[in-house]
């Protein structure tokens, strides 16, 4: 076993698990119920594509813009990039990848956001609401208000 697949384990509840990619361990350490236990949404199968704008700081052209998609293509899930001036368009599937992922790729990539009040506002909200959600998904059918826990 070389130091690169050392990268790609996690032991998790006494159990080594092994990752075919860094983006997928850090996938399962941050929500294992979505992927282990009773009827994990990702056994099942399942995806929630998302389709998101970004805004750059400034338009990306010429080698920097093909850099740019060839890093983002190279996520799993990620599909349908296009870079139009200072916007970048991308779908993705979030139980694979999420904005604060892909923002993380931007700026390893040297692209930078737009750093605008309404645009940090902008992301933060998406950031937050895909993080409640995929959340809500690994916390799996709770006892609500009006309905007793469910028998298991």
């Amino acid at each position: 076993m070389n130091a690169a697949d050392l990268n790609i384990l996690a032991d998790h509840l006494g159990i080594t698990y092994h990752f075919c990619t860094v983006q997928c361990r850090e996938n399962f350490l941050a929500r294992p119920a979505l992927y282990i236990g009773k009827e994990p949404p990702m056994r099942e199968g399942r995806a929630i594509i998302k389709r998101r704008k970004f805004k750059l700081d400034r338009p990306i052209a010429g080698m920097r813009r093909e850099d740019l998609l060839t890093a983002l293509n190279q996520l799993m899930s990620v599909r349908n990039v296009s870079i139009e001036g200072d916007e970048l368009s991308i779908d993705y599937n979030l139980l694979e990848i999420n904005a604060g992922q892909i923002e993380a790729v931007l700026a390893q990539a040297g692209a930078e956001m737009g750093a605008g009040w309404a645009e940090r506002l902008k992301r933060g909200w998406v950031n937050f609401t895909e993080e409640n959600e995929l959340d809500n998904l690994a916390a799996g059918d709770a006892a609500c208000c009006n309905k007793p826990p469910a028998k298991g």
